[in-house]
């Protein structure tokens, strides 16, 4: 299975595939009966905050905050991931009042080195004794690559357009799927 860009969906045993949204209610009424603690991470979270009504995100957040309160609860936990920073301010009050102050915000790279640090970050494999050549001559193909005025200023337009971390990582490269091709 792919994603949008091409890669390789990542699979997982904690990963459970959601079914059509019509069906998502249902799924919601159902989250307090599992024996587990459920955490469920709602990426690009501004785009729930600009639907019209944000049913969806008042019966989820109501089902967390109800979930809390009970004594035999498994607890479920929701990570809403957006870049952008007004997004509270989209909320309608009843669904804001659910949060109740339990936010954190992070904050991006702030400087074009921070950005390049990324990069070179996502860029670098783990070491492995049994491919050190091969390691060696990835290191200085990449800073080679790295050092290149117009990669410089593919990722400086980037930095200035986006700086979403994100979105460098999928235009560089999958990591998980870079190790697993190594790792054969």
């Amino acid at each position: 299975m792919e994603d949008e860009f091409g890669f390789a969906a990542e699979a997982s045993d904690t990963t459970i595939p959601l079914p059509p949204s019509s069906y998502l209610p249902t799924l919601i009424s159902a989250l307090p009966t599992l024996a587990r603690p459920t955490v469920l991470v709602l990426e690009s979270f501004d785009l729930f905050a600009v639907h019209g009504r944000q049913a969806l995100l008042y019966c989820l957040l109501d089902t967390v905050q109800s979930c809390r309160a009970g004594k035999d609860s498994s607890g479920i936990a929701v990570i809403g991931v957006t870049t952008r920073v007004d997004t509270i301010n989209l909320l309608e009050k009843r669904v804001k009042s659910r949060f109740s102050g339990r936010m954190l915000l992070t904050a991006g790279p702030t400087t074009l080195d921070d950005w390049l640090s990324i990069a070179r970050n996502a860029l670098t494999v783990k070491p492995s004794p049994r491919n050190e050549e091969w390691e060696v001559w990835w290191a200085t193909a990449m800073e080679k690559f790295l050092g290149d005025r117009s990669v410089q200023a593919a990722l400086s337009d980037l930095y200035s357009l986006a700086k979403d971390v994100r979105l460098l990582s999928r235009i560089l490269v999958s990591r998980s799927q870079f190790e697993r091709a190594t790792s054969s």
